[in-house]
């Protein structure tokens, strides 16, 4: 059964479709794509990363870049020989939205091979507890609804700066570090991010640095 989102009155209802199928046992995923690149946001920024895309959103934001509806089912052996081509000891789950799947059992295979995890989540989902003993480090990218109980931990949020973004919703308290992206690297949401951080000196700058390389 998949989770289910929290209540909240912004919440469009959700296209089933939209949605991966959620597997009791883990052991086969939707997989978008499986790539090697530079970690380009957030406080990882520069390290040689090996991304696992899941497919699937329970969401649907207007400047999302990332085509993830396609996907191919992979079982663990697939995924795990594919992430071990790449030298890259850190491994990133991202989507889409990771947390739509059943990714316990990927995490603690991969975590007892010696890699060190990330994973990037819109905090609309709960979180299986089990994967907080799993995953090192916790980015929390907010789109507009606020972060949902149940995570016990999150290395940073990262919020998207553009015409929608307010700043009075940014859960400073839930998180160490803070992030501004601007949206679409766009010069109006940089002046716009900047005018913010100069009223909260303790929160940060994300410029998507693989974007500037041109790197995936």
């Amino acid at each position: 059964m998949n989770p289910a989102l929290p209540e909240h009155p912004e919440i469009p209802d959700e296209a089933p479709q939209r949605l991966p199928e959620w597997r009791a046992d883990g052991q086969v995923l939707q997989v978008n794509e499986i790539f090697y690149s530079i970690e380009g946001e957030g406080s990882r920024v520069g390290q040689p990363t090996t991304f696992v895309r899941l497919a699937k959103c329970n969401l649907r934001c207007r400047f999302c870049d990332t085509e993830f509806d396609s996907f191919t089912e992979m079982d663990l052996d697939r995924i795990a020989a594919e992430v071990g081509r790449h030298q890259a000891v850190w491994v990133c789950f991202t989507g889409g939205e990771p947390l739509g799947q059943h990714l316990e059992p990927l995490a603690r295979r991969l975590k007892e091979a010696g890699y060190h995890l990330h994973i990037e989540t819109n905090g609309t989902l709960s979180p299986d507890p089990r994967l907080f003993d799993l995953i090192d480090h916790w980015t929390v990218s907010p789109k507009r609804y606020p972060v949902v109980t149940g995570f016990r931990r999150i290395t940073e949020l990262k919020y998207v700066v553009g015409k929608s973004f307010r700043e009075d919703r940014v859960q400073e308290e839930l998180a160490g570090q803070i992030y501004l992206q601007p949206e679409s690297s766009e010069p109006r949401h940089v002046q716009k991010a900047l005018e913010v951080l100069g009223r909260h000196p303790h929160w940060r700058l994300s410029c998507r640095v693989h974007k500037i390389l041109g790197l995936p």
